[in-house]
């Protein structure tokens, strides 16, 4: 039985010892998802696509435990980069895919070119990412990986038909990697938020988000409370969840 002198240090530091990559990391979900792994004992490889001052600032606050590794995460190179970062810390123990765009408008209207980039982005990106993670973590024979989605893949939302497609991707892909590598004791959770107080949620225009929230039986979502989910799906604590969709949009009117 372990004393309750051992088991402290884990319920203070429940990620300490473990390496993760986060994709989006510059502001919004991102931003506060490094910041709660970092609060919770965890390394954290942080990519980014455009400057944050704010994810700067928390890599000078935690130099040791922070690497930051700026480009699109959609290219090769840049996610087989990733992954090295993340071994030069001796392991890969989680992928959190969270880098994400959008480009909202009545499909009919949509030109080819918006549709392309957002699949690119948000699903191309999560394919390359799990490809070089998942060979990390074979040679484990450990890990966990946690796509990013949106409760618009599951209840569909007007004026996102590219937004919503990508993320419903994402929800194959990870039953699909589940299937494949569960030898490899690799797991994948997919979170689902809904509308949310910053990033994508943040920019939404007013009478859609009244919408969006209206839908919602909790109201607008406090994004600091899924980077905590996220957290928690990182942790040794959540390894028996697997194959499965978590969501974090305070329930649902229909």
């Amino acid at each position: 039985m372990t004393s309750p002198t051992a088991a402290a240090p884990a319920l203070r530091d429940p990620l300490r010892g473990r390496v993760v990559l986060l994709t989006g990391a510059g502001r919004g979900l991102g931003l506060l998802t490094a910041q709660t792994l970092l609060d919770q004992g965890a390394a954290v490889v942080a990519n980014h696509r455009s400057p944050s001052d704010e994810l700067e600032r928390l890599a000078d606050k935690h130099r040791d435990r922070l690497r930051l590794v700026p480009g699109d995460a959609a290219t090769d190179e840049t996610a087989a980069l990733l992954a090295g970062e993340a071994r030069r810390f001796g392991r890969l123990d989680v992928l959190v895919h969270n880098a994400a765009i959008t480009r909202d408008q009545p499909l009919v209207r949509m030109p080819i070119e918006d549709w392309d980039e957002v699949q690119r982005v948000n699903l191309r990106g999560a394919f390359l990412t799990t490809k070089y993670a998942v060979k990390s973590m074979m040679r484990a024979r450990y890990g966990r990986i946690i796509y990013v989605s949106s409760v618009t893949a599951l209840t569909g939302n007007a004026g996102q038909a590219a937004y919503t497609s990508s993320k419903a991707g994402l929800h194959g892909l990870a039953m699909t990697v589940s299937q494949e590598y569960a030898s490899y004791n690799i797991r994948t959770a997919t979170v689902a938020p809904g509308i949310l107080d910053v990033g994508l949620g943040a920019a939404v225009a007013g009478p859609q988000k009244r919408r969006m929230t209206d839908r919602s039986l909790l109201g607008l979502g406090e994004a600091g409370q899924t980077a905590e989910t996220i957290a928690f799906l990182a942790s040794p604590a959540a390894d028996y969840i697997n194959a499965t969709v978590i969501r974090t949009d305070g329930g649902m009117r229909y």
